[in-house]
């Protein structure tokens, strides 16, 4: 019998949001998650390319919110470490993931998915993991879980099979 390769899981942006933000209770389990599959040769997480460009936005955009929301005024030299943070977590991202590209075909399959799902960013994310061969895609968007054709777990049962892999 064949050796099986690793286990391959897809993490949904709103996952790596929440590894960074520390703003949910997923947080930990996200955490969680990283650190089970940190150095391990029978788990490899996976990253949408799209997911990157998403998650440096939201990052950098979120932290101009929490200065102005403290009272603070966006500077330029502000707004420069809210990039310079955005960046920094996208490299993490990078170091900790192998990152899938959404190229023809993955739009393509995100184009078939439509009529399933219709929702273009989450069937991007579908393609992706499809093309890609994920066992699971990460993510608490329960509507993608229950429409995806790729099956879908939390961040705490992906936890949990990183840690059983």
């Amino acid at each position: 019998m064949a050796a099986r390769g690793p286990l391959k899981l897809l993490v949904d942006t709103n996952v790596w949001l929440d590894y960074f933000l520390a703003r949910s209770r997923t947080h930990a389990e996200a955490a969680e998650l990283i650190a089970a599959a940190d150095g391990s040769e029978r788990v490899a997480l996976l990253t949408s390319s799209l997911s990157l460009k998403d998650l440096a936005y939201v990052l950098a955009q979120d932290m101009k919110v929490g200065a102005r929301a403290a009272g603070a005024e966006v500077t330029p030299e502000v707004a420069a470490a809210a990039r310079e943070t955005a960046w920094a977590c996208a490299r993490f991202v990078l170091d900790a993931s192998l990152v899938v590209p959404v190229g023809r075909d993955e739009v393509l399959r995100a184009f078939a998915l439509r009529p399933v799902h219709d929702d273009l960013e989450d069937d991007l994310l579908l393609g992706a993991a499809c093309c890609a061969g994920a066992d699971y895609v990460v993510t608490h968007d329960r509507e993608l879980a229950r429409r995806s054709p790729v099956p879908c777990v939390d961040v705490a049962r992906a936890a949990e099979l990183a840690r059983e892999a």
